[in-house]
């Protein structure tokens, strides 16, 4: 079982093993930014996992409790074809599915979607449709 107490970006992990799960993802990657995702030799229709970052918007116990609120973007991409809306269509759908359904990371919450911060992108004859999740958690 992942630890957030034991690995500070344990989401990630769980996520691709979560995204491994999907029906119809022949593959799963972890990046640093949206660049490299359209930038990447990749097999498709795959899912990046990227972490965006972090809030820490309030301390408690002279600061030996923080709350954190991390972000994660799971962008899809696919290749441009005459029915890539369709099975775009049903991958975001079984991805929501899958992510929001997910069992807990041990010491986080759920995953809850959130605006992503980057849009659908059309780039070289693939589709890449980004969502976004958060998890919430304490750190002593």
């Amino acid at each position: 079982m992942l630890d957030i107490a034991e690995d500070y970006l344990a989401t990630e992990q769980h996520l691709d093993n979560v995204l491994a799960s999907v029906t119809g993802l022949k593959k799963v990657y972890c990046s640093a930014d949206m660049a490299e995702v359209t930038d990447k030799t990749q097999v498709t229709p795959c899912a990046h996992v990227i972490y965006l970052g972090d809030k820490v918007p309030e301390s408690v116990a002279a600061g030996s409790l923080t709350h954190v609120t991390q972000t994660w973007m799971v962008v899809l991409a696919v290749r441009l074809s005459r029915d890539s809306s369709k099975e775009a269509g049903q991958l975001l759908a079984r991805t929501l599915r899958a992510v929001q359904n997910s069992s807990y990371v041990q010491g986080i919450g759920p995953l809850n979607r959130v605006n992503a911060t980057a849009r659908p992108l059309l780039k070289g004859g693939f589709g890449y449709y980004p969502l976004a999740f958060e998890v919430k958690f304490r750190v002593k």
